[in-house]
């Protein structure tokens, strides 16, 4: 169906990323509503096809670590759940190494994880290097380790998930913007496309960075800022020091991955990541130099061996941060029909099968898998702020 043809829809998707494809995924699977989405890049375009990739069970409250345990369970048996494509879920473990002053919020979260059965355990220096050689682990006083954790392939799971939900009859719109959102007498009731308006009941907002632009037009006011977050492929040098796992250094607030062969990918944030001036940006020259500084020093202090690694490529994305470093996913106050989902803050990816769930859910007047309470929109008005042990970071 052409783009300039479709006129309406039951459900109206705007984004198409990890969630938006996700929602429509499930959507398609449990109706026969006639669901479109629509995105103004192509598939991949936008923050999805810059994440990290990274996928883990370490959280600092039930509800993340059950979301995140549902992504896992629906990532390691893809073709069950969907039935084409695969995830590219590949486990490597994952490591979250700590300070003194981070001890006692480790132990916490650890103890919160087996307690949903989640394998995870506590790791002494001398076991981080036996699990990861290239550590240098001074200053370190112990980790946790989830040896489910891992990488999964954004591109692999959007495109499947994209490609079922068009199976199942979903009309997937790209490289149409969505300008505004039309209410009337606090309902919605479609949105203004440069290709003329698409008139539907109910909208989900799954634009991630672009959220508050359309939101803001309503004159509501959405508590979350776009940070810019860099991320770099660098390469080792023949015979060079290797990882095998995933890794979160929580005193530099460093990640890093392997990738194929020699190349790892990495990302050394600062204490407060800049505001996103344009969330359409994938590399800047010089926040590239500022980014590359960070990484040489923390490489020097955790992963010395790893210092003449040669920089091949950076990617720049956002961090949709909310007060509480948890996202929103809410059937937006005051007007009826729109439904936000929003506010990641770079944990999307491996929450997507439960956020597709239970979006599904609630626009179909079913029960949520999930109890979506501390996730409402007005939680920050309430002054009810989840949890976080670390305090706010990516640690979340």
């Amino acid at each position: 169906m052409k783009k300039d043809k479709l006129q309406s829809a039951d459900i109206l998707i705007l984004g198409a990323g990890v969630m938006g494809a996700s929602i429509a995924y499930h959507l398609s699977k449990q109706s026969d509503k006639r669901i479109a989405i629509v995105d103004q890049f192509p598939p991949l375009g936008g923050m999805s096809g810059r994440t990290f990739g990274q996928i883990r069970l370490h959280y600092s409250n039930t509800l993340l670590l059950e979301m995140a345990m549902h992504g896992y369970q629906f990532f390691n048996h893809w073709k069950e759940h969907v039935g084409v494509g695969d995830s590219g879920y590949s486990q490597m473990g994952y490591l979250l190494l700590v300070v003194e002053n981070q001890l006692k919020p480790l132990h916490r979260n650890i103890e919160l994880a087996k307690g949903l059965g989640i394998d995870t355990r506590f790791v002494t220096p001398n076991e981080i290097k036996s699990i990861e050689p290239a550590i240098n682990t001074t200053g370190l006083v112990g980790g946790a380790y989830d040896p489910a954790g891992g990488y999964i392939d954004v591109t692999r799971i959007v495109l499947s998930l994209l490609l079922a939900a068009q199976d199942n009859g979903a009309t997937l719109l790209s490289g149409l913007r969505a300008n505004t959102i039309n209410t009337k007498a606090g309902k919605v009731t479609g949105v203004s496309t440069d290709h003329g308006t698409i008139e539907a009941p109910i909208i989900i907002n799954a634009t991630g960075s672009w959220a508050g632009e359309l939101l803001s037009a309503l004159d509501i006011d959405l508590p979350m800022e776009a940070r810019r977050l860099d991320t770099m492929y660098l390469k080792q040098p023949p015979g060079g020091a290797q990882i095998g796992c995933c890794i979160t250094d929580g005193n530099s607030n460093v990640a890093i991955r392997p990738d194929r062969g020699r190349d790892f990918l990495i990302g050394a944030y600062p204490r407060k990541m800049p505001l996103a001036t344009d969330p359409a940006e994938t590399n800047n020259p010089k926040s590239d130099e500022e980014h590359l500084v960070r990484i040489k020093k923390s490489l020097s202090e955790r992963l010395p061996d790893f210092t003449n690694a040669t920089p091949i490529k950076s990617v720049s994305g956002t961090y949709d941060i909310t007060p509480d470093w948890h996202p929103i996913i809410d059937w937006v106050p005051n007007i009826e029909g729109l439904f936000l989902t929003t506010g990641f803050s770079g944990h999307g990816l491996k929450l997507a099968p439960a956020v597709g769930a239970c979006v599904s859910a609630a626009v179909l007047g079913k029960t949520t898998p999930f109890n979506l309470t501390p996730l409402r929109f007005e939680r920050f008005a309430e002054n009810d702020f989840n949890y976080l042990a670390y305090g706010p970071g990516g640690r979340a």
